[in-house]
């Protein structure tokens, strides 16, 4: 682990699968399954005595049940800037129900929605982007060494990204992030980071192959 003074290392963990039907949207907030996960995978790479900021929705606090007796938080809060887009009328409606209402366009390449796509009586990719943007713009200006976990949504995950790196939404939207995928950032303290390259660097996506079926 990095243990720079003038650095803050960001572990980004997605959450485990959820309950939901088959070839649908998932409900707006399903419990995660239960099953016999690789937990050491994951909890071998996070550090400990971080401060830890969960998703309020059951799928991530329930994930952070699983992982944080490993690696002994030295705090733990609920940030509601880190819940995953919400879809509305088209949650736990099948996906085939719902393309019929995007299929018009605009598309996208690589995602089932554009950052502009906005669901009935729900929010956008680009509003979503915005809520989690302030939320890392707060944790610059309360910039400190210590490790920070943060255990949130694909979605979410994507928005961090394109902050962090400085990317067009409709480039980051469509990135496949796995269930306990692991998101690592190094965050430079803003009053150093003056010159070319940003104050975030990306230090890798990853599956640590916690799902069951994973070697």
């Amino acid at each position: 682990m990095n243990d720079h003074p003038d650095t803050c290392d960001f572990f980004f963990i997605r959450h485990a699968p959820v309950v939901k039907q088959s070839g649908h949207v998932p409900p707006a907030d399903p419990p995660i399954e239960q099953m016999a996960y690789h937990l050491d995978r994951l909890t071998n790479l996070l550090p400990d005595g971080a401060d830890w900021h969960v998703s309020p929705l059951i799928r991530a606090q329930q994930t952070a049940d699983l992982i944080a007796d490993a690696c002994a938080p030295a705090s733990r809060i609920s940030a509601s800037a880190l819940q995953e887009m919400d879809f509305g009328d088209w949650q736990d409606q099948p996906i085939s129900a719902v393309w019929q209402q995007v299929a018009d366009g605009p598309l996208h390449n690589w995602s089932f929605v554009t950052p502009e796509t906005q669901p009935p009586q729900g929010e956008s990719f680009a509003a979503m982007a915005a809520r989690v943007d302030e939320w890392m713009q707060g944790r610059q200006t309360a910039f400190s060494s210590r490790p920070q976990v943060v255990v949130c949504h694909s979605g979410v995950i994507r928005a961090i990204m394109a902050h962090a790196l400085g990317a067009p939404l409709s480039h980051v939207v469509g990135i496949p992030v796995p269930h306990f995928g692991l998101l690592r950032l190094t965050m430079m303290d803003p009053a150093l980071a003056t010159n070319q390259g940003g104050g975030w660097l990306f230090a890798g996506l990853a599956d640590p192959g916690v799902l069951p079926h994973t070697r």
